[in-house]
């Protein structure tokens, strides 16, 4: 059996933060998850589907993290920060925003985004699926992301890596590298990158664990292994999963991770 090599490498920084506002109440418990007002939306995604005139054409995307954390983008830059729900408006007074480059008519999509938080927009939870925002004159409607792609299954289909995280960074998987996982039952099959892999799992809710993983014994180095030394550690310990819509995302308690697509 091989064992996955530690010190791996950082591939480049992904987050480069900018501070933009005063502060604001984050969760609504004491001990960090949301609550009262916030718990109708923790946890959740939601999506615009109508036209709202945000530039390059959205979506405008708002994620609701159980600890009381928005994270959000209309199509360029991602913000993130605490949110207050209370009172029925949507408050994000202190959110980092990335710093990444896009087309020029997507890049307008970031000042679109930071008016529509910074005027704190009512919001209302419609159906228990649609999420209306009112800034003045502007409504804009959103659906659970998982209305409008539901999750597949995560086992008997076969998940291909594409993306892959030591902890601090991420990165895709290099060309010419190919790694798979599959579940049928309480067996995992897949390939590393290099080796071929097996072994026994047990999911229970949003965790899987994987016991008595065992590889061949191929030697692997460059882009191969360190393909391989990732996959091997996000499959270590109590591992958290998520499915949205065909896509996969792994995350052990180490910090490792992988994303993954299934075409089938």
């Amino acid at each position: 059996m091989r064992r996955p090599a530690g010190g791996l490498g950082l591939l480049g920084v992904l987050l480069l933060l900018a501070a933009c506002g005063d502060s604001a109440a984050g969760a609504d418990g004491a001990d960090g998850t949301a609550s009262g007002a916030g718990a109708a939306l923790a946890g959740r995604t939601f999506l615009s589907t109508d036209d709202v005139g945000i530039p390059g054409g959205g979506p405008l995307n708002l994620q609701f993290t159980d600890d009381g954390r928005l994270l959000a983008s209309a199509g360029c830059n991602s913000a993130n920060g605490p949110v207050d729900l209370s009172g029925g408006r949507l408050v994000a007074a202190d959110l980092a925003l990335t710093e990444m480059g896009c087309e020029p008519e997507v890049m307008a999509a970031d000042a679109w985004l930071t008016d529509l938080l910074g005027a704190e927009p009512a919001w209302e939870l419609a159906d228990d699926a649609t999420l209306v925002l009112t800034a003045g004159e502007l409504v804009v409607s959103l659906t659970d992301r998982d209305v409008l792609q539901p999750p597949v299954e995560l086992t008997g289909r076969q998940w291909d890596v594409d993306g892959l995280t030591d902890g601090e960074t991420a990165s895709s998987v290099p060309v010419g590298v190919a790694a798979f996982l599959r579940i049928d039952g309480d067996a995992l099959t897949g390939h590393t990158g290099c080796n071929e892999l097996t072994g026994t799992v047990t999911i229970d809710g949003d965790t899987l664990t994987v016991r008595d993983l065992v590889t061949t014994d191929v030697a692997c180095d460059g882009a191969a292994g360190y393909v391989e030394d990732v996959v091997l550690e996000a499959l270590a310990g109590d591992v958290r999963f998520s499915i949205t819509g065909n896509r996969l995302s792994l995350e052990a308690p180490s910090g490792f991770g992988l994303e993954a697509v299934s075409t089938r």
